[in-house]
């Protein structure tokens, strides 16, 4: 096995070991309390939205007492994600520039006029781009392992109703 193959593999498990560590970290610090309280806060947003264009004000009032809780519970969630975020920052980063300072001027030739804008250079997929390539490749997949879904700009814990949809459709 030639060197190539052994970074790019190497970067692959790395890959693979972040996501997961990441995945596991998030299920540890979002309980399904959490999730289910941020259902609640969506589900206030989209009735507090419903009355305002209906013009309903006793229901605008009516909901607007319990904005104080809603905006409480949002911030909340929002440290922890918040949490989740640098910490997966962090392990990213560090592996990035781990993985830079051993594989940085490694390039693999690629087949013919084969081009990815940003990644690939000379006709040569260069550490950088294999790198953003597997970390992404390998992120949804791992993700519906760990049973969690890209949903509302960030990842979260499948709610029972997609639970029976999937097992609906599959």
């Amino acid at each position: 096995m030639d060197s190539n193959t052994l970074s790019m593999l190497l970067i692959i498990i790395t890959a693979i070991l972040l996501i997961s560590l990441t995945n596991f970290i998030r299920k540890s610090i979002i309980k399904k309390q959490d999730m289910e309280k941020m259902m609640e806060a969506n589900l206030f947003r989209q009735e507090l939205m419903k009355a305002k264009r209906r013009g309903d004000q006793k229901t605008i009032q009516k909901l607007e007492k319990r904005m104080d809780y809603i905006k409480k519970v949002e911030f909340e969630v929002m440290k922890k994600n918040f949490t989740v975020m640098i910490i997966s920052m962090a392990l990213f980063l560090g592996a990035y520039w781990a993985m830079a300072m051993s594989f940085g001027d490694t390039k693999v030739p690629l087949p013919g006029d084969f081009f990815i804008p940003f990644i690939t250079q000379e006709g040569a997929l260069t550490f950088y781009g294999w790198y953003i390539l597997a970390f992404f490749a390998v992120s949804l997949p791992l993700s519906k392992a760990f049973g969690l879904s890209m949903t509302g700009g960030g990842l979260a814990e499948k709610s029972p109703q997609d639970k029976k949809q999937e097992k609906k459709a599959g």
